[in-house]
């Protein structure tokens, strides 16, 4: 699979500029400021392409899966549902393809391992003690897969977790490195469990943990969750102290990158951040 770091383009919806205009001309201008290459996917019905694009496998080859999420079942949010044969077909994208139903951004690609949560038995109906399955997520992905616990009691909560993506709790720095979510402040026992998981595949985890006198628990969340393309990385801000700690979590866990940040606060009050907007995939 493609890694981040090989990456050299960047996708965005072609809802993304009607929608966030003022966020998309800062964007695209940051992108153009940092010489990254960026296009735009057709036929969208929502901004969120990385849940719904297929995930690179090498150069020419993409694994393009069922994206039918559970939250987006419901007849008055089916129209937020994007068609990805129809996009993947306007694009000439060569896909091999599953009926498992996955999101893309519970898709995390740590060295030679997938991370994924739990979610991913639950949406197909699958037991998480199903190894039938499990090894079908493996062939499919020709990588072992590190499965971490997520859990929605009530999908009604309003600040229940009812995506359990991957791309939210953990990215990889390289190595054996991981960069962890402060999700501990949220869920101290789940998150416990989550490091521990990473370690014992021999993972290094630092976690995000904020040490500020008034943490802000609405945004801080969401900074796991930037863009890589090579060795350029954008990540959120949001005008909050948190922000400089954030910056200094990833600059150190990544080396060698050039890492920028812009406001997002009106993408992230819609539930996800930089990684969740954009499709980036080698060319």
């Amino acid at each position: 699979m493609i890694k981040d770091i090989e990456t050299n383009f960047v996708y965005l919806s072609d809802k993304f500029e009607t929608r966030y205009s003022d966020f998309f001309k800062r964007f695209t201008s940051l992108l153009n400021d940092m010489d990254i290459e960026w296009g735009i996917i057709p036929h969208t019905k929502d901004i969120w392409v990385r849940d719904f694009m297929p995930i690179q496998i090498d150069k020419d080859h993409f694994l393009q899966y069922s994206y039918k999420p559970d939250y987006l079942q419901d007849k008055k949010y089916l129209k937020l549902q994007s068609d990805p044969s129809l996009i993947c077909e306007s694009m000439n994208l060569d896909c091999i393809k599953t009926d498992i139903i996955i999101d893309g951004g519970n898709v995390t690609l740590c060295g030679d391992y997938i991370v994924m949560t739990q979610k991913v038995f639950t949406e197909n109906g699958k037991n998480i003690v199903d190894r039938e399955f499990y090894n079908t997520l493996k062939d499919i992905f020709g990588k072992e897969v590190i499965i971490i616990p997520w859990h929605c009691i009530d999908p009604n909560d309003e600040y229940a977790d009812v995506y359990g993506h991957s791309d939210g709790f953990v990215r990889w720095c390289g190595g054996n490195k991981v960069l962890m979510s402060n999700h501990r402040d949220f869920d101290k026992v789940e998150a416990m469990k989550m490091r521990r998981i990473m370690e014992l595949y021999e993972f290094e985890v630092e976690e995000m943990l904020f040490d500020v006198k008034n943490p802000n628990y609405d945004w801080n969340w969401a900074y796991i969750n930037y863009l890589q393309v090579g060795q350029k990385i954008i990540m959120p801000s949001f005008g909050i102290a948190e922000d400089r700690h954030a910056l200094a979590y990833v600059q150190k866990n990544n080396p060698g990158c050039e890492v920028r940040q812009i406001r997002m606060r009106d993408i992230a009050a819609n539930g996800g951040a930089l990684h969740c907007i954009t499709w980036n995939i080698k060319k």
